[in-house]
């Protein structure tokens, strides 16, 4: 066994020599056979996934689907997890290791149930609770089950736990060190009672851990059954073989970039505190062979508010891209970490020291790094990347009375329509459930919304002119605007890309910047794109937009159907079609004129030289303010 913790190297753990391996060895079963209990194994967490939400309490569980279901094999390499979120399978290892260091392998009894939230030895940040089970059969480990979910509150200074202005990770919530939470199958009603003090809603946190611990418990019962039918040995022979298919599969994928070093640099709005500084995110990334190394040395050091994250974050995020470029059949698992080597010098953004606030990390720095490492590729695989993506998880947060109960309520929901960035052939998508971090993750309905929390939606729906123009448009994102009725509430919540746009690529231009904003009652506004402890009044409006997908490609080159079906719809405006696409609309009909249109482009082909231009955030008004063009000639050290 490695002693990597995420199955990957990192500058914290050198590697220990380990060489590539050459084809798959024949082992004892035929492939078929491995192949099979390998797929076996994948439907476990799937089973478990549908446990956890149809037995959860709080929406961000059984509506938007925040949490991710694994298996681990005895040595706590992931072996098979649902899609869940993808952002908190890389950590899932660490995060293990962690815990079962804390009793030792020998110190695990069966029935055991352990918990863990904190992010420094291998989590993501507060609100992601793990609950992991250890699988024996016939006194023999065998496997770990393990469920990780995003909890609506966790304490802390705000209600949600997700605010954008911490300054310390003491104010995002309790802390929550390894812990059996069931002693030999025996509830440890201390732990529970002392979790549930410090929740602002314990109703729903303790029904949420109980699905939670219910997803385990299957997972636990199916791979007892699995090792009943076939025996340990066989399962344990599974296991290894489904790591090392994977890792030839990865490897297969890395040999097909041309070998060489690449760098980019991508941003964030600001931290949270020093609202007028952006925060650097930087990528070198050399590719030799099937082998590949990912150096974030160039980044920020660690900042004031929660931009920061943890290591595995960067772990998770830097799977995540590299996922996003390479084959979607293959089976993710400890092996696809093997080829991948990642540095991130302790104190950098991208890997912060206790106790930094670290909340927003896990969801807006990830994504950065994503967009940092897809950059810095393009060049030379121009075809498998996108113009950036929403790049924000759209955290918002609130906590108040509910008049019709009486009740505190407390939730983080992201709740936005999110957008993807054009790809080289397609327009991106439209109104997603989540950004490429977020998997499974949806939207909760709005006739849910309504009904469990005392507030009126009163607009849902896409925003014009908020995909970047390109030869392939950015996906549209959508707006919300929301009321709390008869009550006043605090609100708060930690987005990006407010100010920074998604880039275009390839001449293509940004998505538009997001905006999240309180319109009080007197018409005055204060903003909340970052932001903790802001008190909306009953009857105010909650404004929220996410960001757009970044456009792909010159926009002077557009399908003029596509542009023409665009307008139709509703989709872009005329102001923007002519602005941003080069059209010319026929003042009596409202109709493209396609002859004057053509001629048009023509001219401003020249003009514009958009094929010269790489990475587009400058374009306004997609820009909040204009921040950079990067050029096809230009290299970012």
């Amino acid at each position: 066994m490695d002693k990597i913790p995420a199955g990957g190297r990192s500058a914290q753990a050198p590697a220990a020599g380990r060489e590539a391996p050459g084809p798959i060895p024949e082992a004892p079963k035929d492939a078929f056979t491995l192949g099979v209990l390998r797929s076996l194994m994948e439907s476990i967490p799937s089973e478990m996934a549908e446990v956890l939400k149809r037995t959860s309490y709080h929406p961000i569980f059984n509506e938007v689907l925040d949490f991710s279901t694994a298996l681990l094999d005895a040595d706590s390499r992931l072996v098979a997890s649902s899609m869940g979120v993808p952002v908190h399978l890389g950590a899932l290892e660490m995060s293990a290791q962690a815990m079962i260091e804390r009793f030792g392998k020998e110190g695990l009894k069966k029935d055991d149930i352990l918990i863990h939230n904190n992010p420094f030895p291998g989590g993501t940040h507060l609100p992601d609770v793990d609950v992991l089970m250890p699988v024996f059969h016939e006194g023999r480990l065998v496997a770990y089950s393990v469920a990780r979910g995003h909890h609506g509150d966790i304490g802390g200074a705000h209600p949600g736990s997700f605010a954008g202005d911490s300054t310390s990770i003491f104010q995002e919530g309790v802390i929550i060190p390894t812990i059996r939470l069931y002693d030999q199958g025996v509830l440890n009603e201390g732990v529970k009672d002392l979790f549930l003090a410090n929740v602002r809603v314990p109703q729903f946190s303790w029904g949420d851990l109980q699905a939670q611990v219910a997803g385990c418990r299957l997972g636990e019962r199916r791979m007892r059954e699995l090792c009943e039918k076939h025996g340990v040995d066989d399962i344990h022979e599974a296991m290894a073989w489904a790591l090392d298919y994977s890792e030839q599969l990865m490897r297969a994928e890395l040999d097909k970039i041309p070998d060489g070093t690449y760098t980019f640099e991508d941003y964030l709005d600001n931290d949270g505190i020093d609202k007028d500084r952006p925060v650097k995110i930087h990528a070198r990334i050399t590719v030799k062979g099937t082998e590949i190394v990912v150096d974030f040395s160039g980044s920020d050091p660690q900042v004031k508010g929660p931009a920061n994250c943890v290591l595995g974050v960067a772990h998770s995020a830097t799977y995540c891209a590299l996922f996003s470029l390479t084959d979607p059949a293959m089976p993710k698992n400890h092996g696809c970490y093997r080829p991948v080597t990642i540095i991130a010098p302790e104190g950098l953004v991208v890997n912060a020291k206790f106790p930094s606030p670290v909340v927003s990390g896990n969801t807006e720095t990830s994504l950065r790094i994503m967009d940092t490492i897809c950059g810095a590729l393009a060049r030379v695989i121009p075809k498998r990347v996108i113009g950036a993506d929403s790049g924000t998880a759209t955290a918002h947060i609130a906590g108040g009375f509910d008049p019709r109960s009486g009740e505190f309520y407390a939730w983080y929901l992201g709740s936005d329509p999110t957008a993807w960035g054009a790809r080289a052939t397609k327009d991106g998508f439209e109104a997603s459930g989540g950004p490429r971090i977020g998997g499974h993750v949806s939207q909760i309905p709005m006739e849910v919304f309504e009904t469990r929390y005392p507030f009126i939606v009163d607009e849902y729906a896409f925003h014009p002119d908020s995909g970047g123009p390109g030869r392939f448009r950015g996906g549209i994102s959508g707006v919300m605007r929301i009321r709390p009725v008869g009550h006043d509430c605090e609100i708060g919540g930690a987005n990006d890309r407010c100010v920074i746009p998604p880039y275009g690529i390839f001449g293509g231009m940004p998505g538009l910047h997001g905006e999240n904003k309180i319109i009080h009652s007197d018409g005055s506004e204060t903003p909340i794109d970052r932001a903790g402890g802001e008190l909306a009044r009953a009857g105010e409006t909650l404004y929220w937009r996410a960001p757009g997908g970044g456009g792909y490609g010159d926009p002077l080159e557009r399908d003029l159907d596509y542009l023409e079906h665009d307008l139709e719809i509703g989709l872009v405006s005329p102001t923007s079609a002519q602005r941003d696409y080069g059209a010319v609309i026929d003042e009596k009909t409202g109709k493209l004129d396609r002859q004057a249109t053509g001629l048009n482009r023509e001219a401003l082909k020249k003009e514009w030289k958009r094929d010269q231009i790489f990475i587009d955030q400058m374009t306004r008004p997609f820009a909040r303010k204009a921040f950079r063009i990067v050029r096809m000639d230009e290299q970012i050290e």
